[in-house]
């Protein structure tokens, strides 16, 4: 009978004792997401706790491919150093304002509205901060982005002669000039349209390295909701600006990124992917904008 209590007892404190630890041992929570990668890694951001600003989260941004692009971030959860200074945020008398936070960044920072940004150029592997967050989860799910590929700083050498993409010269007649009705207008007013059969090679028209591509596409047709499947390549000239080929067949593009290539190299052959009537290639320069923009600049063929 007493080993029988004894049994008892000690099964009640263990028994107990359980109870106790599930009651007091606090929920184990997942860790915050603090890295997302777009374009197969081409840049990523990285969220880190901020020594200086207690409570908030770093959000910086960095390149993991060695190739020039523009970035804009948007959140409504992002919090960014301001002209505006603290002493113009005013809070209801005998309440402490918003903005005032532990140290004197925290208490200029300012929170973004849904429509606001931050832009980053990244030319080199070093991170750049683009703002601060406290609350990481609805930063992850609030951020969109937008980038392009080139320098933002790009100003284009008018005294370059670009070859001819199609080669012989003649051969391929141009159905679309600069300021074209059908599709030249706005940022891409300056860009010819060569007429050429389906698997026509094209060749780089200036030297330079790849810095985007894509070839998965087999989808074309005569209106603008088409533009996203064009297959195309991108090169990055050394004034910073960017040759582009569009509208290339599926699977038509022969060189990869951070290739360099050389005037007159193949580097695809032509189809008709995209937004677009007719087999033929589109070619323009571009420099690069923040928001996902660009803006076409005009140029001159060797044979001009």
């Amino acid at each position: 009978m007493v080993r029988r209590i004894r049994f008892l007892r000690v099964f009640i404190v263990f028994f107990a004792s359980l109870i106790l630890n599930t009651t007091l041992v606090p929920p184990v929570h997942a860790a915050p997401k603090t890295l997302g990668c777009f374009d197969e890694k081409r840049f990523c951001f990285t969220l880190v706790k901020s020594a200086s600003v207690p409570n908030y989260y770093k959000v910086t941004a960095k390149r993991h491919l060695a190739l020039p692009l523009a970035l804009t971030l948007y959140s409504d959860v992002l919090f960014t150093q301001s002209p505006q200074s603290h002493s113009a945020v005013k809070a209801p008398a005998g309440k402490q304002s918003p903005f005032s936070l532990s140290t004197g960044l925290a208490q200029s920072l300012v929170k973004l509205n849904k429509t606001s940004h931050a832009n980053a150029f990244l030319d080199s592997n070093k991170p750049i901060l683009l703002g601060y967050t406290k609350n990481p989860d609805a930063f992850w799910r609030s951020m969109r982005v937008k980038w392009t590929v080139g320098s933002i700083n790009a100003k284009h050498d008018n005294n370059t002669r670009y070859s001819s993409p199609l080669q012989p010269v003649g051969a391929y007649p141009i159905v679309q000039g600069f300021n074209g009705s059908f599709s030249h207008t706005g940022a891409s007013r300056y860009a010819l349209d060569f007429a050429a059969p389906i698997g026509t090679p094209v060749l780089a028209a200036r030297g330079g390295v790849v810095v985007d591509i894509k070839s998965d596409s087999n989808q074309g047709g005569d209106t603008p909701e088409y533009a996203k499947y064009a297959n195309y390549v991108v090169i990055l000239h050394n004034d910073g600006t960017t040759g582009e080929y569009y509208h290339l067949k599926y699977q038509g593009v022969v060189v990869a990124r951070g290739q360099p290539v050389q005037k007159g190299q193949l580097i695809g052959y032509t189809g008709s992917t995209g937004f677009s009537s007719l087999p033929h290639l589109h070619f323009g320069i571009y420099l690069a904008r923040y928001h996902g923009g660009y803006q076409s600049v005009p140029f001159k063929l060797e044979e001009d």
